[in-house]
């Protein structure tokens, strides 16, 4: 069990810096048990360490020559276990966060087939994932995922002969990259705001040729430092503010939740398309003190 976190692990860490990904087939497949993964990927900074099984095998689609009855995630080949011990190690030259892996039952396995996987981080575990294998199909894949940070991974199949499949090992968090969008708080008013106010501002998304308001999806949106939602009662108005042939979006955000302090000179509207692509408008804007 250990053996195969480790594994996982490994190639975690080669996500570590960045986010990455090995899909086994990037070296050709073994076709046997023997030939067991070891260092293969250790230019990622990641080493696997078998015990008696843990060979990279062809799928369906180009022959399935060991009949595992398995199709890879991400490319035909998969990371097949089928000995005595059904383990795998994988060990990281670095921690990785987000580490994740696929897996599935092979051919001949059971419905009682159960598996437990181990994170460690310097020798110690940090993390436990049980799954009840059994309840998939094969070649029904599921994907594992460990919220901790991560040198060492392992993984184990219990319940007699059961043999079964990893692939798509990843790690990491992509970089999202922020769309600019262009924004005006209280439009027609400079952006003259008092922030002692218990009432809402109003904040306009411009639409463009590039960005489609129609896209939007406004329960994502949040204004200022502590992201005030949308209005409950003011749901966002479609118009062309600008007279620019292309939609705009005018939403109302409260004041005490936007987070704005006297003497802020910049605030900043947030929000994600309905594809979850993220954006940002940031406009300037004068704090006025509390009235006498």
């Amino acid at each position: 069990m250990r053996h195969l976190l480790l594994f996982i692990f490994s190639l975690a860490i080669c996500l570590s810096a960045n986010a990455a990904t090995i899909s086994f087939d990037e070296i050709p497949p073994a076709n046997n048990n023997s030939d067991i993964l070891t260092d293969e990927y250790a230019a990622m900074g990641v080493h696997f360490v078998g015990t008696d099984d843990g060979s990279i095998w062809s799928g369906i689609s180009d022959g399935d020559p060991g009949g595992w009855a398995i199709e890879g995630t991400n490319g035909s080949a998969f990371v097949g276990l089928n000995g005595r011990s059904y383990e795998l190690s994988v060990l990281l030259d670095q921690p990785v966060e987000a580490f994740r892996i696929d897996v599935t039952r092979a051919s001949g396995s059971t419905a009682d087939a159960e598996l437990m996987v181990v994170g460690f981080r310097d020798g110690a575990p940090v993390e436990e994932i049980f799954i009840d294998l059994g309840s998939y199909a094969i070649n029904e894949w599921a994907t594992i995922e460990l919220s901790e940070v991560v040198d060492e991974v392992n993984w184990l199949v219990t319940g007699g002969r059961q043999p079964y499949g990893l692939d798509n090992l990843r790690w990491g968090r992509e970089e999202s990259e922020t769309m600019d969008v262009a924004i005006e708080v209280r439009p027609g008013r400079r952006g003259v705001l008092n922030p002692f106010s218990s009432g809402v501002v109003p904040v306009v998304l411009f639409g463009s040729e590039s960005f489609d308001i129609d896209d939007v999806d406004p329960d994502t949106l949040a204004f200022g430092p502590a992201g005030a939602p949308v209005f409950g009662h003011k749901q966002p108005n479609m118009a062309d503010v600008d007279g620019d042939g292309h939609a705009d979006m005018l939403s109302h955000h409260r004041v005490p939740e936007s987070g704005i302090a006297l003497g802020d000179t910049e605030a900043c509207l947030v929000g994600e398309t309905y594809a979850g692509k993220l954006f940002e408008g940031c406009a300037m804007i004068t704090t006025v003190p509390k009235q006498r």
